[in-house]
């Protein structure tokens, strides 16, 4: 065992000064080994050819090695190789492999025989075992013929994911294009989905509202009821009209890019549905119009400021309020708020003010409902609902043409309501006159619109008198608000409405 150590230490100078060329095609005698140690060696001969009479690529390189297998859990180890290239001449071609050391009869040696193209893919090889007989001497092995490798098949294509069918329920949407034209307007068309199988929306002229069905990718529409206001611009109308005729029966329903959906009406129109997100409210102001169960006192109602730099500011209706906000998305968390000391001496503002600021406390959830409102709810699930002021320097101006055209019947009076089975109107002719109801008697005068104000002449009124004192005082609170200059503006839903500094307030709907 030590002389075959040193005859491993001898070759290894003499294997490292072989030139590549020469290793290349066969193997040299090594002329260090004594006559008896070289015929304790293995010279190997033999031919290794394929059955295809055709050429292997140009490139191609035919090779022929032994190696010992012996242990079947472990990879073969190579001893010996030869070869050479095929561009000189095809197959069959002749090898002579001479191992430079004494093998083990005990172990298992087999040959092997190859063809690999120019990119090095195995092209051809001997699919059967050839064993050595002899581990000394010389030794023919004959024609070792190799067989062609088959292609690997090309990998299965991955087929595309099927996008599920995007469901509706529960989801509310702003429209953005209908029938492959983007929608346009000063304020979003939406369409809100409720899980109670109710569907409301605005229009982009008005606010409508019905029934709906979801069940496997279809939509089934009930009748869908709508306001009546009129569309003073033609192109909001045009879209309004699409949008209400593409919205009956059954709509299809598809997913859209960017999570998107699609409504493919009967009619063939596609809307396109862009799920509503809570914008930043940074640089947005509110008033509050309704608070859970508290009522909401005219002339005292709250308001909350969202500055850019995180800061919110306010009025609770009696106190002013200051402190921090944090949004991420529709989750906005207040922190540090403090306010003013102020009793609040009038009837309902103290209650008011303390369910408001208890809302403005810790983690809340805000959402725009469908017409335009702020909602937020506070951790004790109370919410309160705000319509957006306009910004300062803007004016919440209108065309005061949508005045005329019919009577006004009012809805509420200063927040609190009017009584059952009473009608108070407003109505306004196109020369300026204004004339109504109280419910007991006639009035008339003049108005004047400028901007977002409208200017009330005295009014003069008959003299009947009211059959209750409760009637009597509906009517002095409705004389008492029709005075001198209004503030006007028409609700996201559609509605009139009239306030004046004092809590005076009238919400009147056609």
């Amino acid at each position: 065992m030590a002389g075959m150590q040193f005859h491993r230490a001898a070759i290894i100078p003499l294997f490292l000064a072989l030139s590549p060329a020469l290793l290349s095609a066969c193997q040299t005698p090594l002329a260090s080994l004594s006559p008896t140690e070289e015929a304790a060696l293995l010279t190997v001969t033999g031919s290794a050819t394929y059955r295809e009479r055709m050429a292997a690529p140009r490139g191609s390189v035919l090779k022929v090695e032994l190696s010992d297998t012996s242990r079947a859990d472990a990879p073969a180890i190579s001893l010996a190789d030869w070869s050479d290239s095929l561009d000189d001449g095809g197959v069959p071609k002749k090898f002579t492999l001479r191992v430079n050391e004494p093998l083990d009869p005990r172990f298992t040696y087999t040959l092997r025989a190859t063809v690999t193209g120019p990119d090095g893919a195995l092209l051809w090889t001997t699919d059967t075992v050839h064993q050595l007989m002899a581990v000394t001497g010389a030794l023919d092995a004959g024609e070792l013929v190799m067989v062609k490798v088959q292609p690997a098949p090309p990998p299965a294509p991955i087929p595309a994911p099927v996008p599920e069918t995007p469901g509706v329920t529960g989801k509310e949407f702003r429209v953005s294009a209908i029938g492959g034209q983007m929608v346009t307007g000063s304020r979003p068309i939406t369409i809100n989905f409720m899980e109670d199988g109710r569907v409301n929306g605005f229009g982009g002229c008005n606010s409508f509202g019905g029934s709906y069905g979801e069940t496997g990718g279809k939509i089934t529409f009930g009748d869908l009821m709508s306001t009546l206001m009129a569309c003073l611009d033609y192109r909001a109308g045009t879209q309004e009209s699409a949008l209400h005729a593409t919205l009956r029966g059954a709509v299809t329903v598809t997913p859209g890019a960017e999570g998107k959906v699609l409504l493919t009406g009967e009619n063939g129109t596609q809307i396109e549905l862009t799920p509503s997100g809570l914008k930043p409210l940074a640089g947005t102001s509110w008033r509050v119009e309704a608070m859970g169960g508290t009522g909401i006192v005219a002339g005292s109602e709250p308001r909350i400021d969202f500055d850019a730099d995180g800061k919110i500011s306010g009025t609770t209706g009696c106190n002013r309020f200051f402190g921090g906000y944090t949004q991420a998305g529709p989750a906005i968390t207040f922190s540090g708020v403090g306010m003013t000391k102020m009793a609040c001496m009038s009837d309902g503002v103290m209650e008011q003010e303390t369910a408001f600021s208890a809302i403005l406390s810790g983690n809340t959830q805000a959402k725009i409902d469908s017409l335009g409102n702020l909602i937020i709810k506070g951790e004790d699930g109370i919410s309160f609902t705000a319509r957006p002021l306009p910004a300062d320097g803007e004016t919440a101006e209108g065309d005061p043409s949508i005045l005329i055209g019919g009577a006004w019947q009012v809805e509420d009076l200063n927040r609190g309501g009017i009584i059952d089975n009473t009608v108070l109107t407003l109505t306004f002719a196109e020369d300026g006159r204004v004339s109504g109801s109280t419910g007991c008697n006639s009035l008339a005068g003049t108005y004047t619109p400028s901007g977002a104000t409208l200017s009330f002449s005295p009014l003069a009124m008959t003299r009947r008198a009211c059959l209750a004192p409760a009637l009597n005082n509906q009517e002095t609170k409705f004389a008492a608000a029709l005075q001198g200059d209004m503030a006007w503006r028409i609700t996201a839903d559609g509605a009139l409405e009239l306030t004046r500094e004092g809590g005076h307030r009238i919400l009147l709907r056609r």
